[in-house]
């Protein structure tokens, strides 16, 4: 069993950056891979649409965001990385100050219709 979270985040607005950005994630450095596996995430993906992106993140059933925001924020070369996505990244309209990505609200699931 595995749990799903699905985040929203802006890049800015400069085709040049968005390009900038899709390359550093056609191959994330191998630290932030391991990173994630290790504390659970089993599978992640990211959608773009103009400057919105749309983050669909699965973890283990035992995923525990509060430990996995300690070890990042311990964790160098993570740090060095979510800096490094600060040039390109910007908050949502919607999105408290001091955060990145944001949980966005189910609104349907096929699932529960009859």
């Amino acid at each position: 069993m595995s749990r799903r979270y699905v985040q929203a985040l802006d890049l800015a607005d400069d085709p040049l950056l968005i390009e900038e950005y899709q390359r550093y994630h056609q191959q994330i450095w191998p630290e932030i891979s391991a990173h994630l596996r290790r504390y659970g995430v089993t599978e992640m993906e990211i959608y773009r649409l103009g400057n919105r992106l749309m983050m669909v993140m699965e973890t283990t059933e035992d995923f525990d965001d509060d430990l996995f925001e300690r070890r990042s924020l311990e964790d160098p070369k993570v740090c060095e990385w979510e800096a490094l996505m600060w040039k390109y990244q910007r908050p949502t309209p919607w999105t408290p100050a001091g955060e990145k990505w944001v949980e966005m609200e189910r609104i349907f699931s096929l699932k529960d219709q009859p």
